[in-house]
């Protein structure tokens, strides 16, 4: 892992667009922007922040078109950002680091300031019908300009949604209706799953404003009294929303006194394994939960989930589960900046089957009973029973392939519906998927790979449809690739992802951020 450490640098944006160098013919028919989005200023004169989620949100694109390739980059210039460059130091509480005092506030402003949210926007690019938004997980989320990179408007979700925290992964339907899970905390933690149809006139790209008619459809109380389970996405199918309840706690106790008592975000997370991980179900029609309760005998901890389907009155729901949550503690700059990142835990495919079962018949089942059983899994699902609380489903999850890859992305034609293709990267991690991207085949496992050298990482991959698309995995995967070798460039590298072999890379002459998620957006944009 030599020169590991320069993926956790500090870096200079690029605001010009540059020409791009390129190796091989790209397809005629891609034309576009991908447009990611990841952590990329730590450093701030003699004062350096904890993690690498606490980094300062750096945009970068490829525009492609013509069969050439452009490059930008692009700080948001989000209140966080801007406040930092001032105090050199954070003023709103991030994920591994506190904050400090806002010189722009005088002392009494200080002491009578509420526990304020970072508008650090890191961690997602989401589109909403003809607006690009960047998220992380707070209620703050920042329009940006997809042609310039330029910061917009801030949108506090919480005026919108009585949210104080939302998922990084909105989910769109085939109806165009988006979904989103949320939280608050102030009378009692909860989670709310909010709906966002379209507006009428989402076609005629006038820039309407997309959160209009956003309404709460479900709001469930955390099981406990003063925390709620920790969540960076979810699932949706056709016709119900799934979330998980998994025991990495946030203490609202903790979060409502973080800047009091100089907190990180991640200093109010607790990990209980003895609670499980609790699969919560909500009818989309009506916002109904569920009434049968879905209970992981195993604890886990999920960032993201890949897809979820109905299938023979059965809820399939594929995650990427670590055994614990310590790739949180991986991540800490004082650890990467040494060369160091841990083999320990890494993350597995899983599918789990969760039976469409009423509480009725399940209570007329016998104990024990496999309830779930599909001919292309092994996922089980058994009653069983919980003392004073009943007879619930008891679910024990399938591995699906090789452990080793998070950052799954599938076609998003088949978000919520059957599918047989996820693709993926092995990221940092050291196992069988190092420095590689993979295509595994969710029914049997079979795995492809394209590998780069030990000295490339890979960040998530996008897959982008061919216009004449008939089988799930006809299109092109679009890949940023930092080289941390001395004078090697970084690039954009296209993956046919039927085979998996290379079709084209794009090198360029400027430092590649480091980027979480991103998304591709057609030449209309």
């Amino acid at each position: 892992m030599e020169n590991f450490k320069d993926m956790f640098s500090t870096i200079e944006e690029r605001v010009e667009p540059q020409s791009a160098q390129l190796t091989g013919e790209l397809p005629a028919w891609l034309r576009g922007n991908l447009i990611r989005v990841g952590p990329g200023k730590f450093d701030f004169g003699d004062f350096t922040l904890n993690h690498w989620l606490d980094g300062m949100a750096i945009l970068h694109k490829f525009h492609i078109e013509n069969g050439q390739v452009t490059f930008r980059s692009k700080y948001l210039r989000s209140d966080s950002y801007k406040k930092a460059c001032i105090a050199q130091r954070p003023v709103f509480t991030e994920f591994g680091t506190h904050c400090f005092p806002d010189p722009c506030k005088n002392i009494f402003s200080r002491m009578f300031s509420q526990f304020e949210m970072t508008d650090n926007a890191s961690s997602s690019v989401v589109v909403m019908e003809d607006q690009l938004f960047v998220s992380s997980e707070t209620c703050y989320i920042r329009r940006v300009d997809p042609a310039t990179l330029d910061t917009k408007e801030k949108v506090d979700l919480n005026k919108l949604m009585s949210v104080n925290f939302a998922s990084s992964h909105p989910i769109t339907d085939a109806t165009g209706t988006t979904y989103n899970l949320g939280c608050s905390f102030l009378s009692g933690p909860k989670y709310h799953i909010v709906r966002v149809p379209p507006s009428n006139n989402s076609h005629n790209l006038t820039g309407s404003d997309p959160w209009l008619n956003a309404k709460t459809l479900s709001t469930i109380s955390s099981s406990w009294k003063a925390c709620y389970g920790y969540y960076h996405s979810f699932a949706m199918s056709e016709n119900y929303v799934v979330f998980l309840e998994q025991p990495l706690l946030v203490s609202t106790l903790k979060l409502a006194t973080a800047q009091l008592k100089s907190r990180s975000l991640n200093d109010c997370f607790e990990w209980h394994p003895q609670e499980k991980v609790k699969f919560i179900v909500i009818r989309k029609s009506t916002g109904e939960v569920v009434k049968t309760r879905y209970v992981s005998e195993e604890a886990f901890f999920v960032f993201h989930h890949v897809n979820a389907y109905e299938e023979d009155d059965k809820l399939v729901v594929d995650v990427v589960a670590y055994p614990r949550p310590s790739i949180i503690e991986k991540l800490y700059l004082n650890k990467v900046r040494m060369n160091q990142y841990s083999s320990e835990d890494p993350p597995q495919l899983k599918r789990f089957v969760l039976p469409l079962i009423s509480d009725r018949d399940l209570q007329n089942a016998h104990d024990g009973e496999e309830l779930a059983s599909l001919p292309s899994s092994s996922a089980s699902a058994v009653k069983a029973r919980g003392g004073q609380s009943g007879a619930y489903v008891s679910l024990k999850g399938a591995a699906i392939g090789e452990p080793g890859f998070d950052m799954p992305v599938v076609n998003k034609k088949h978000t919520g519906q059957h599918y047989r293709y996820v693709y993926g990267t092995g990221g940092y991690d050291q196992g069988y998927f190092k420095n590689a991207i993979c295509k595994m085949d969710v029914e049997t496992g079979e795995t492809w790979v394209w590998r780069g050298t030990e000295h490339q990482y890979i960040a998530e991959p996008t897959f982008v449809p061919a216009p004449d698309a008939i089988d799930e995995d006809d299109g092109v995967l679009l890949l940023s690739v930092a080289d941390v070798r001395k004078g090697a460039p970084d690039f954009l590298l296209v993956v046919d992802a039927k085979t998996m072999e290379e079709i084209c890379r794009a090198t360029i002459d400027a430092p590649l951020p480091c980027s979480i998620h991103g998304v591709f957006l057609p030449d209309r944009y």
